[in-house]
Order: C-alpha cells, then structure tokens, then sequence
C-alpha cells in the first residue's frame, strides 16, 4: 500500500465574490491578514463608504456596487492499493472577506448612507454561506476515486469545486432575491424585513465582526 500526504490552498468565486490568488500561513489558518490587505481583500467588516473606491467605469446600472470572497484550504491524504486509490481531506479550513479591488461607487452617487445598509447585507449573505461551507464536516466532504493516487486526487479537486460551484449557485439565488425584492435597498420596508433576517441568521450562527 502507498500512502501520500499533501495540502492545497483553493480560493473558489460565488455571486459578489472574486477569484485570486492566495498563499495561507498555516493549514487552519487564514492568510496574512495584512499581505491580504495588501492585496485589497479585507476581513468581514462593517461596511463604511472608504471601503468603495470610486471608480465610473464599470457596473453602470448601480451606484455602489459589493464584492466579497470565501477561499478554502485543505489536506489530504491518499492510499493506493492493488490499482486502486483514495483521496480523503483530514484537515479543512474556510476563511472569508470583502474585495475591495471588485468593489465600487460612482462619483455622482448621493445615496452612499442610505445604501451602505444594502451592501452591508450582500457581505453579510456571503459571510453566511462561507459559514455554511465551513461546517462541513471531515466525514461529509467528497472523497477522491482513481486507479492512482494523482488521479484519486484530481477527482478529489474535481468534487471540491463542485461543492464551492454548488455553495456559489446557492448563494448566487439568495442574493439575486435579496436584490429583487428590496429593489437594491430602494423598498425600505423590504430593506428592514431582509436586514432584522439577516442579523437573526448571523446570530444564530456566531458571525460578528
């Protein structure tokens, strides 16, 4: 039997989220905060209108638009035996912020006061669908299947994304619904019932700045 010990770093995109590239300390931990900064990708904060830069190029139907991220990191292990071979994660890590780079505001928009409790519930909704991925646990996440251990690997990465495509689908429907039914905050009523939701399902699952 061949066994094999390796770990990956993955950073995965959902609807207000972005891709880039990320190197982590340590397995568990999330990276530098300050080389992340660096970078423009900023802990999960309250929202404050310095962190949209202005910027009239893009996204023109909307006067401040917000873009966040949730990255993963994990450590497998593979076994090979008699042409058979197993992948399986034995530590994970799930860590996630706001992308200021992929964020933005219009020189000529007025309402950043009003709006920021708006954007502030697209971060929130990211934050809480990276909490739901990082719940995952060890004995639930895919397990990787080949006649190899690289391949049992590469389906192992293959399953992983499938799980952050469908973690992003499903956040992609929330936060589309959020917007349709607020109006992009415009409907204050709706605004006031989806924020007091929103807090309520962060409490409940320890998110707090």
């Amino acid at each position: 039997m061949i066994e094999c010990r390796r770990s990956y770093s993955t950073i995965v995109s959902v609807l207000f989220l972005t891709v880039a590239a990320s190197q982590a300390d340590a397995l568990g931990n999330p990276p530098s905060w300050k080389n992340e900064m660096a970078k423009g990708h900023f802990p999960y904060h309250r929202l404050t209108a310095a962190d949209f830069p202005i910027n009239d190029a893009v996204h023109s139907q909307y006067g401040m638009y917000t873009r966040g991220f949730f990255q993963f990191r994990y450590h497998e292990n593979w076994t090979e035996r008699d042409g058979h071979a197993v992948a399986r994660i034995d530590e994970w890590s799930v860590w996630s912020g706001f992308d200021r780079n992929k964020s933005s505001r219009k020189s000529w928009f007025t309402g950043v006061p009003e709006t920021l409790l708006h954007e502030q519930g697209h971060l929130d909704i990211n934050e809480l669908f990276s909490k739901r991925l990082a719940g995952t646990p060890l004995d639930k996440l895919p397990i990787g299947d080949g006649p190899t251990g690289k391949e049992a690997e590469a389906d192992l990465k293959r399953k992983m994304d499938a799980l952050a495509d469908r973690i992003s689908a499903e956040e992609k429907i929330e936060q589309d619904r959020y917007d349709a039914e607020t109006n992009h905050g415009k409907i204050e009523r709706k605004q006031q019932e989806w924020t007091a939701t929103i807090q309520a399902r962060l409490k409940r699952a320890g998110i707090d700045f």
